[in-house]
C-alpha cells in the first residue's frame, strides 16, 4: 500500500512539474524543474526511462555545498553541479539505486542538473560550459 501511494504521488508530482528548454554548448535539452524540497526530494525517482535529451534541473534559494544520491532512481545519471550564474562548476556520475550521497566540491552551487548517464561526455559539454534557456 505504502509503494502504491508513493507511485501515485510522484506520478501526480510529476504531472505538476515545470519545465524549460535549455542549450548547453549547442546541446539542447527539455528539462525538468524541480524547486520545492517534495520535486526535490523526488527527482528522477522510480522511473525506468529518461528521454534522451531529457533532464531535470534542481533549483534551491541557497548558494551551499549540493548533494544527490539515486536512492530509487533506476536510471544511470550523470549531475553537473552550478554556481549562481548557470556556469557548470562539476560534473560527476551517479549511480542507480545507490544510497551515498555524492556532492560537490564547491561551496558555490545553486542548481544542479541530472542527465542520463554519458550525456555530457557525448555532446562536449565540460566544466565551465553555460546553460542557457531558450523558448
Amino acid at each position: 500500500m505504502k509503494t502504491l501511494l508513493l507511485l501515485l504521488v510522484n506520478l501526480f508530482l510529476s504531472s505538476l512539474i515545470f519545465s524549460e528548454n535549455i542549450s548547453i554548448n549547442g546541446a539542447k535539452l527539455s528539462v525538468e524543474i524541480a524547486e520545492s524540497d517534495i520535486e526535490r526530494a523526488a527527482g528522477l525517482m522510480n522511473r525506468d526511462y529518461l528521454s534522451e535529451n531529457s533532464g531535470m534541473l534542481f533549483i534551491w534559494s541557497d548558494i551551499s555545498r549540493k548533494c544527490m544520491w539515486m536512492k530509487d532512481t533506476k536510471i544511470p545519471l550523470s549531475v553537473a553541479y552550478l554556481d549562481q550564474n548557470f556556469l557548470i562548476r562539476e560534473i560527476k556520475r551517479l549511480e542507480p539505486l545507490s544510497t551515498s550521497s555524492v556532492c560537490s566540491n564547491s561551496e558555490s552551487i545553486k542548481y544542479a542538473l541530472e542527465v542520463n548517464q554519458g550525456w555530457f561526455k557525448k555532446n562536449r559539454v565540460k566544466v565551465f560550459h553555460k546553460i542557457i534557456f531558450y523558448n
